[in-house]
């Protein structure tokens, strides 16, 4: 009898630490399935850490965090994300029975979206009407379009678009604050040009998520989002 209590002892301890490997490896397969379907990055890492590991199964992991590389997100391209959230509770029927992450409640995380200057360039000189054989200088938070304007034949000449990045109602957009052509400022024409361009929609993200600041870093843009629950 004391060699068989002996053994239940022992294979209950084998099979709390194989839970420590096994199940944080198999809710990290789903979660990275589900970033891949929603944001398909060219690659990414997800860790999730519990404390023991079975909490999983019933859906309360103490930390999940990662990395993703090359995200598109409507015409932008994001270089990576970053991304952790601590003290997670999601709903574990989903998540075992169809393979879903359905969060019930969160503890303090964040998500940082980092776009590179050059691709913002390119969608700035992609999106931006009127200006031909344009240039795109970030200094900071202050960005500034330079090219060749030709308005119906009439108005001809080099045009300067200055204004910075905001972030209002949860979209990303280039907002201008001065335009000028061969350095005047025309009526009409100048109103238009000062109109914000959308850069992203992050109400369009694939999870609920308030975007709160961005900032230029070194000739990168850095985004921070929130998830938020519905």
């Amino acid at each position: 009898m004391k060699k068989f209590l002996l053994f239940i002892v022992f294979l209950i301890v084998v099979c709390a630490v194989g839970a420590q490997f096994v199940v944080p490896k198999y809710m990290e397969s789903i979660v990275e399935s589900e970033i891949n379907k929603s944001l398909q990055p060219s690659s990414q890492t997800v860790v999730i850490e519990s404390t023991p590991a079975f909490k999983l199964v019933y859906g309360q992991a103490d930390r999940v965090a990662g990395t993703l590389e090359n995200v598109q997100l409507g015409k932008l391209n994001f270089s990576s994300f970053r991304y952790e959230a601590n003290n997670l509770v999601i709903n574990p029927v989903s998540l075992i029975a169809s393979h879903e992450v359905d969060v019930l409640s969160l503890g303090p995380s964040y998500i940082e979206g980092v776009v590179l200057e050059n691709d913002l360039k390119t969608f700035l000189i992609q999106n931006t009407e009127g200006l031909q054989d344009a240039n795109v200088s970030i200094d900071n938070e202050r960005i500034s379009l330079t090219g060749t304007v030709n308005i119906m034949g009439s108005l001809k000449g080099q045009a300067s678009l200055q204004g910075s990045l905001q972030l209002k109602d949860n979209v990303l957009s280039f907002a201008p604050s001065r335009f000028t052509v061969s350095g005047l400022t025309i009526g009409g024409i100048t109103s238009q040009q000062l109109q914000p361009i959308s850069i992203y929609d992050f109400n369009n993200f694939p999870i609920p998520v308030k975007a709160e600041s961005v900032t230029v870093e070194k000739g990168e843009i850095h985004i921070k989002i929130k998830p938020v629950l519905n």
